[in-house]
């Protein structure tokens, strides 16, 4: 049962309003329930409830309440004053920092005055580069070409033309390079095949032969090698051309294949006086023949003597 003293009692108690009490035990009951569903789940903020005391909140809970933990105290370090004499008593010289352009404030530690227990550092001399000595270039022995390639050397090499460069002379031991690129190797390309040389008619070897024995003899009935008659010249002749003729005039001129005049070919048989006379065509309208005696084997004139026929061997 309440007593009177208990009613007395009763302004002691802090001037709070219901209405803060009521909050403020609502708040503490809410942030105890929160404390056992987040404990060892999130940091913890402190926060102080007016009339209950300090609490700690997860910073979760705390951040959808509202709550801003208070800022923690920044400690001041104070700076030792720095005296002004010991400052002007530098020397200073310009210094260039890379990105920061020159800075001409920067001291000399030579400049320092000397301070009991406290040693003096020298100003260092800047490092002497060593200077570099020239490089001197070893002159270069001239290269002497030999003026012509001996023969045994030549005959083991061969020809190479390369596009643009020129030819150049390789081992002939080496494969061919016909395959590459701007390359011609003489070993693939085959060897110029020599001018066939215009065979020889009969009459034109025979001819040849008539005319290695100009100035020989007339002989009647000679048929060589040294003397000879009209005939006899004829079938020599020929003989050396690998052809056989008939011994007298009249059977040569019957013999052969009839050719004009207009169509004599150098070697060919011209008949004179009826067929009595054999002669050969030297060309240009000259003929060789044995003549008589005293004339032996000479080169005349077709138009001295009357033309009868001609024939081809």
């Amino acid at each position: 049962m309440e007593s009177i003293g208990d009613r007395q009692n009763l302004p002691q108690l802090p001037r709070l309003s219901w209405r803060s009490l009521t909050t403020g035990i609502l708040a503490a009951a809410g942030i105890g329930a929160a404390l056992l569903f987040t404990a060892g789940e999130a940091e913890a903020t402190p926060v102080t409830i007016p009339g209950i005391g300090q609490f700690e909140v997860a910073d979760e809970l705390a951040a959808r309440l509202g709550i801003i933990a208070p800022a923690p105290e920044v400690a001041v370090v104070e700076v030792p004053v720095v005296d002004e004499s010991i400052i002007e008593s530098y020397e200073f010289r310009p210094v260039t920092i890379l990105g920061a352009g020159v800075n001409s404030r920067t001291p000399r530690l030579a400049a320092i005055p000397e301070q009991p227990g406290r040693p003096v550092l020298p100003e260092s001399a800047p490092a002497a580069l060593p200077e570099s000595s020239p490089v001197v270039m070893p002159e270069s022995a001239p290269v002497v070409m030999p003026e012509s390639v001996p023969a045994n050397i030549a005959a083991e090499s061969r020809q190479v033309t390369v596009a643009g460069l020129g030819e150049f002379s390789i081992p002939s031991a080496l494969p061919s390079l016909m395959g590459i690129p701007g390359v011609t190797d003489t070993a693939a390309v085959p060897a110029p095949m020599p001018a066939a040389m215009p065979k020889k008619s009969a009459g034109e070897r025979a001819v040849e032969a008539a005319r290695t024995k100009i100035g020989s003899n007339y002989r009647a009935g000679g048929a060589g090698p040294d003397n000879f008659d009209c005939s006899g010249l004829v079938q020599w002749s020929y003989h050396e051309a690998g052809v056989d003729l008939p011994r007298t005039s009249y059977s040569q001129l019957a013999a052969g294949t009839p050719v004009s005049v207009d169509e004599l070919q150098p070697g060919d048989l011209v008949s004179f006086y009826g067929g009595g006379h054999s002669a050969l065509y030297a060309g240009d309208g000259q003929v060789i023949h044995a003549a008589t005696y005293g004339s032996g084997v000479k080169l005349s004139p077709m138009s001295e003597m009357p033309v009868s026929g001609a024939r081809r061997f």
